[in-house]
Parts: structure tokens; C-alpha cells; sequence
């Protein structure tokens, strides 16, 4: 194994105990653990639906000096890495919202 395969696999490792360390706290605390570290004050209203679906643009520095003291080990990560750990702590664990339902005039089918 060369030394840039041995940093590559030991950067995929830091990533994936990264996102398994996010796991439970984006579980519990869903859109709001991202708020901390959002750029944005809010989605505009027209936006407000995207917000479960889309990562704001995130203070990386600002979830760097609260990740430090936490998870030490992923200091070694780039700002790439960080950002992308997050986008998909966000896209796996942040509940969906409900699919809007069509109004109809029609009573549904009977089974």
C-alpha cells in the first residue's frame, strides 16, 4: 500500500465515523442541529418546503470550533470533507416532510 492509498483509506475512515458520531444527534435534533452553523437566517417562505430537502450554506469554521473539543479526529478532515459529511448526515437522517396531498372533489376509491 503506497502512502497516498494509507491517507486516502485513513481519510474515508475518519468520514465514516464522522457521519456514524452525527448519526444519533441529527436523529434527535432533525433540522435544528444545522442551525448553529447556517449562513442564512431563514428560507424564504416560497423556500421554507426545500428546507428538509435541501443543507443551507453551513459556517464550516463556526461547526469546526463545536466539532474540536467533541471529535478531535476530525480536524485532519478539509473543509470538503467536513461540508460534504454534513450534506449526508442530512440527506440520510432529517425526516422527509409529508407529501402534499392534491385536493380532490372526488370521494376516494372504495378497497
Amino acid at each position: 500500500m503506497t502512502r497516498a492509498d494509507h491517507a486516502s483509506s485513513r481519510r474515508l475512515r475518519s468520514r465514516a465515523r464522522l457521519l456514524e458520531f452525527l448519526k444519533f444527534r441529527v436523529l434527535a435534533a432533525q433540522l435544528t442541529f444545522f442551525d448553529a452553523w447556517r449562513l442564512e437566517d431563514s428560507f424564504p417562505p416560497e423556500q421554507a418546503a426545500g428546507r428538509a430537502t435541501a443543507l443551507p450554506p453551513l459556517d464550516l469554521a463556526a461547526f469546526r470550533r463545536w466539532l474540536q473539543p467533541l471529535w478531535p479526529e476530525a480536524m485532519a478532515l478539509t473543509d470538503s470533507d467536513l461540508h460534504d459529511c454534513l450534506e449526508q448526515a442530512h440527506r440520510l437522517y432529517v425526516d422527509a416532510p409529508p407529501a402534499r396531498r392534491r385536493c380532490t372533489d372526488s370521494p376516494p376509491a372504495s378497497l
